[in-house]
């Protein structure tokens, strides 16, 4: 948060709690442990003193003095308006709904709801364009206590009681004092968590405080008094559940993978999954990650075991699932010589032989417009050397020419390789984004950021020879390692001041070397792959989703070979035609080769004549040989 986004908020809350009888001791404690959660202990005492200087408190603590009723000055709604207006083009929509539930819980730290107080609320909404809807959810999330108040769609509770909702979502917990509850923010897919009883319940390894509001980031995870915890993913597919999705059962069975050389690729890899999920794939170099990609896309098979969608094995029964999955490669797809909605055009009119001119166009057009390509749909894809559109379009590009079918199960080589921190979060959004639609979607990583690796509901780690060392939520990926090689603080997987992960740590764990005597590092790891399989076994007992009967939906419809083979020769004669140098080099070559050639061949057999007869020349073989 900018600094002067930071002082607008001052004075805002500044603004609020002046209204009615003055400012309460608890507003000021909620201002102080606000900025204390976002600033080091410096910077907390200048705008803690800034906003006291707002509010007209002095160093005697004037709070504690009860003024008189006050009315909002004329000034002061001006001032409200002007602060709103001024914020309202520096922060995005999250950001916006963020400050709207800070500023709710103010007022509710001291529970006062004047029709002053909640006219300034609502001004503030409307500047940030928060619908009503949404804004009435938010204001009973903060405020209500009683759950039969929060019986809505947007709400999750997590209880020991039956599920008495109509509306509202529920998990079950065993012997939990109190109620988690969840909101969530439809519009910018923003989830908010408070918790209503007196037992260690803890966010992210912090313990959470009696109904204080914290957002409930991607790849968070709550840890209850008894029971498993909850994940991040856990809360997203309960809101999913409400959505008409076609269910799906991914199950690997027992897999193991033999190179040609008789050398084990994989070794008895077993796990589930559902619809709705975001799976990484990580691992050292040589550990298999593209391999068991290759093998869960259906681009191998395996030497034993089975991958089973829908309880089909996908690898005996391909027919049953053609349509079904999706597959998107280290290297571009793309044809440079064409425009990015040429590439997407093209592609769609293979996939989709029903359909016709105006459809295809149309959706084309709105695939471009969600992956933010619309704009540079006339410009040529460029090579690598002569770039028209940046890395990232490229590889977004690269995502729509498979999404443009809908796939169910999407696999994707290292989406983020060779791509800017800003680009490679931009695709990785995008891919999670897909799984809220109930897209199943495998991705390859490699080194990612700490965002990224949170954005993640299951990580595989494979380790060497292709064994699976680890597979369950990301966060509790570094728990479990650091817990295993006896670390201090194993219990935090991210950072309790900033909220990073370090998914590294994994890494330097289960490759660590031991150190000879001279202190030097030897060839040799402490713990050997098949002890990390032993942990493993004994440790985590991985979900098994169910498998589901239902047949997986198909979108695509590959036309005939006739009308492919047009697709395919139009396609082609664009994309030279379009190459300038490459049309004019060939309509030069023909006559300039045939001139030299009859120059080079021409020849009179009597020295003395100057009448050329082509009978006569010796050199009419070789020039038909050429």
């Amino acid at each position: 948060m900018s600094e002067e986004i930071l002082k607008a908020l001052m004075q805002l809350f500044a603004i609020i709690v002046k209204q009615d009888e003055g400012v309460a001791r608890n507003e000021v404690a909620y201002v102080e442990n606000f900025l204390t959660s976002q600033l080091n202990s410096d910077a907390v005492k200048e705008y803690l003193a800034l906003f006291k200087s707002k509010a007209g408190l002095n160093k005697k603590d004037k709070e504690s003095k009860k003024p008189a009723r006050r009315l909002t000055t004329v000034g002061e709604s001006v001032r409200v308006l002007g602060i709103c207006k001024k914020i309202n083009k520096k922060l995005d929509q999250k950001q916006k709904v963020v400050v709207l539930v800070r500023l709710f819980e103010l007022i509710n730290s001291d529970r006062r709801f004047s029709d002053q107080i909640m006219a300034i609320i609502n001004t503030v909404a409307d500047v940030f364009n928060i619908s009503e809807k949404e804004f009435k959810s938010i204001e009973n999330f903060v405020i209500q206590n009683e759950l039969s108040e929060l019986d809505n769609d947007s709400i999750l509770i997590i209880n020991n009681e039956e599920n008495y909702c109509t509306y509202c979502n529920h998990i079950a917990s065993e012997a939990l004092d109190g109620s988690v509850i969840i909101l969530r923010v439809l519009s910018t897919e923003l989830y908010f968590i408070r918790y209503t009883g007196k037992q260690d319940v803890f966010l992210n390894g912090m313990g959470v405080l009696l109904n204080r509001i914290y957002l409930f980031a991607t790849g968070s995870t709550i840890k209850l008094p008894k029971g498993r915890p909850i994940y991040y993913s856990d809360i997203v597919s309960n809101f999913l559940d409400d959505i008409s999705l076609t269910k799906l059962s991914f199950n690997v069975k027992d897999v193991s993978y033999k190179f040609p050389s008789g050398a084990f690729g994989l070794r008895n890899i077993s796990l589930s999954t559902t619809h709705g999920k975001l799976v990484g794939i990580m691992g050292a170099s040589g550990a298999g990650k593209t391999t068991f990609l290759n093998l869960l896309s259906g681009l191998s098979d395996p030497s034993e075991g089975g991958v089973y969608i829908n309880n089909i094995n996908y690898h005996k029964n391909r027919e049953k699932l053609e349509g079904v999955i999706g597959y998107i490669p280290q290297d571009d797809l793309l044809i440079e010589e064409l425009t990015v909605f040429q590439n997407l055009y093209y592609n769609a009119k293979l996939c989709f032989r029903d359909k016709a001119e105006d459809e295809l166009v149309k959706l084309v057009n709105t695939t471009l417009q969600n992956l933010g390509l619309f704009e540079r749909k006339d410009l040529k894809v460029g090579t690598p050397m002569n770039k028209m559109i940046s890395g990232g379009q490229r590889k977004r590009l690269n995502i729509a020419l498979e999404l443009i079918r809908e796939p169910s199960i999407l696999f994707v080589d290292e989406p983020t390789s060779g791509l800017s921190s800003r680009d490679s979060e931009n695709v990785m959004e995008l891919l999670s984004e897909l799984t809220l639609k109930g897209k199943l979607i495998f991705v390859v990583i490699h080194q990612p950021s700490s965002d990224i690796y949170k954005m993640f509901d299951s990580m595989v780690i494979l380790d060497q020879g292709g064994r699976m060392i680890y597979y369950g939520n990301p966060v509790e990926a570094v728990v479990y390692f650091k817990r295993i090689d006896n670390q201090i603080n194993s219990e935090r997987g991210e950072c309790s001041i900033c909220g990073n992960v370090t998914p590294e740590i994994i890494f330097n764990i289960v490759e660590a070397q031991v150190v000879n005597e001279f202190g030097e590092y030897t060839n040799i790891r402490k713990v050997e792959p098949i002890k990390w399989i032993e942990h493993y076994n004994e440790n985590v007992t991985p979900e098994v989703f169910e498998d589901v009967e239902e047949d997986p939906p198909k979108a695509l419809n590959i036309p005939r070979w006739i009308k492919q083979l047009r697709i395919f020769t139009v396609r082609d004669v664009l994309s030279k035609i379009s190459n300038t140098q490459y049309v004019v080099l060939n309509l030069l070559e023909a006559p300039l080769l045939g001139f030299i050639l009859a120059f080079i061949i021409y020849y009179i057999a009597d020295p003395g004549s100057d009448v050329y007869i082509l009978y006569e020349n010796e050199n009419i073989p070789p020039y038909i040989f050429m």
